[in-house]
């Protein structure tokens, strides 16, 4: 099982907040099973590969050790978590979140 130090949380994690259930089934482009497969992966601290499109209209997919599933202070929902191999957040917004797959890879959680 792959340790990192201990991370304080994300930045603007202080002015978001949980995301409702109204608000994640509100979502237009992402699944409510891919919402469910990233709280999953959440509690049971399993590396998710997420299918996520950029600003730029690019896709590609992205292993990592998701942590939080948050209302942003941008107002947007977000999956916050560690790309695997790196030692900072990312936060990705669910509107842009495709195909979420659970690798069943466990790790420890450093926040």
């Amino acid at each position: 099982m792959w340790r990192m130090p201990r991370m304080a949380p994300p930045p603007g994690f202080e002015e978001s907040r949980d995301a409702t259930a109204a608000e994640l089934e509100s979502l237009p482009s992402i699944s409510h099973s891919a919402v469910h497969v990233l709280e999953s992966c959440i509690a049971e601290h399993h590396v998710a590969e997420v299918d996520y499109t950029d600003p730029d209209g690019s896709r590609k997919t992205i292993r990592l050790r998701p942590a939080f599933i948050r209302y942003s202070r941008a107002h947007h929902i977000v999956l916050w978590g560690f790309p695997e191999g790196a030692d900072h957040w990312i936060e990705l917004r669910l509107d842009r979140i495709g195909r979420v797959h659970d690798t069943g890879d466990v790790f420890e959680p450093s926040w």
